[in-house]
């Protein structure tokens, strides 16, 4: 009969670092689940960043040409929102974080600009 691996924690013992990490990594793989369907990510209106910086930002992530990161700022401008994206749940939470780790446009900071609000909507 082979061996099998059982994890033993004593749990009177605080883990060293690399441990956590390791346990950490593990537990994400074992409980990371794909939702199913498509998920669509969308860009709310913000009145204070630069629609230079908005636009370079949907171009940056997506991959879309000026005119059509242009016309998806205004789009959301107008609206109050715009659907950039859709697909897989996993995907759409990378694009959307991607999205938000720009943060504010560094010209505005001044007059309180904030990070892109990105949300995402089932599209089921």
């Amino acid at each position: 009969m082979g061996q099998m691996s059982i994890w033993y924690f004593d749990l009177d013992q605080e883990l060293d670092l690399s441990s956590k990490n390791a346990l950490d990594q593990k537990l994400d793989e074992m409980f990371q689940r794909e939702e199913p369907g498509t998920y669509a990510v969308v860009l709310h209106n913000d009145p204070i960043n630069g629609v230079d910086f908005v636009t370079r930002v949907i171009k940056d992530v997506f991959g879309y040409s000026t005119s059509k990161a242009i016309w998806l700022m205004l789009k959301a401008h107008f609206t109050g929102k715009s659907r950039l994206w859709c697909g897989p749940y996993k995907k759409a939470c990378e694009k959307m974080q991607l999205m938000v780790s720009f943060g504010p446009d560094p010209n505005l900071l001044h007059k309180g600009a904030e990070a892109l609000r990105v949300t995402l909507e089932s599209r089921e």
